[in-house]
């Protein structure tokens, strides 16, 4: 076998579990919460991260035949990787795709109990069973067709990689600009609400100035009334802001985002920015409804 073969399979290797990553992790979300969500990190339906951590179990461990030390290394290389990632996308993008801080027995909320026995079940399964499977039949693939699929998959993943990365690169400025426009619509109903009250006592003094020479019956019933005023405008106040904050808040956020990073909030439910965690916070909120 070539080198150059060898390349070509492996890369269809990367791909197949890349692809069953993509399933297991969308397929889980379906069984679990009964909704489908493409949870890819790009757009295409693959999760590299798994491609990844199934050809590194693969390098390192290409000699562990035994299914305990072979379990144990995989949770480990699986771990290590999983809170590489983290880290690097929190560094580069200062986002974090998911959070386990929650969770039993985690490690800076990038990796925990869970993972390690998952993945670690995972890639055994992979490397006892399904590797010596998947390689007899790549290596049954023709030359020419061998060429074509691994180049043409590689070309798309690429494309696709440096599309989600730009994505993901321009997130923080859009939350930026986002986080702006949503403090700047929040301090206007704000100040209208201010106005509003401020116009209503204005209009209260002067009802009181022009009424104090009249009976103090008319000036309760005067009072009264006022005071019924300002209550109806504080109530509306009170139920008119809140809408008109969510309003504005969604209608920014589908202009302010591309469609590749709402799908990538959506994918990523735990998804935080350390630099706008409450923003994004609620824009979960929002795409949840």
């Amino acid at each position: 076998m070539g080198l150059l073969n060898l390349a070509e399979q492996v890369v269809l290797w990367w791909m197949c579990y890349s692809c069953i990553g993509w399933v297991w992790e969308t397929g889980l979300n379906l069984v679990l919460k009964h909704k489908w969500v493409d949870r890819g990190a790009l757009n295409g339906p693959i999760c590299p991260i798994y491609g990844n951590g199934a050809l590194l179990v693969l390098l390192l461990l290409h000699d562990v035949t035994n299914p305990v030390a072979l379990f144990l290394g995989s949770g480990v290389i699986a771990c290590t990787l999983e809170y590489v990632v983290s880290w690097q996308y929190e560094r580069l993008f200062h986002i974090r795709l998911w959070d386990y801080t929650d969770k039993p027995f985690n490690i800076n909320g990038r990796v925990y109990l869970n993972g390690f026995l998952t993945f670690g079940s995972g890639a055994t399964l992979v490397k006892l069973v399904v590797q010596p499977w998947l390689a007899q039949l790549t290596a049954t693939i023709p030359q020419p067709w061998l060429h074509i699929a691994a180049w043409g998959l590689l070309a798309a993943t690429f494309v696709d990689w440096l599309a989600s990365t730009m994505g993901m690169a321009d997130m923080d400025n859009r939350l930026a600009r986002l986080g702006e426009d949503v403090k700047a619509g929040r301090l206007e109903a704000i100040d209208k609400a201010n106005d509003d009250m401020a116009e209503a006592n204005a209009r209260m003094e002067h009802r009181l100035a022009q009424v104090q020479r009249s009976a103090q019956e008319r000036i309760d019933q005067t009072r009264e009334r006022i005071d019924g005023t300002i209550a109806d405008i504080r109530t509306v106040g009170r139920k008119d802001k809140p809408a008109a904050l969510d309003r504005l808040t969604k209608e920014h956020v589908r202009r302010a985002l591309s469609r590749q990073q709402v799908r990538l909030l959506r994918a990523f439910p735990s998804l935080r920015s350390s630099m706008h965690r409450e923003l994004t916070d609620r824009i979960h909120d929002l795409l949840e409804r």
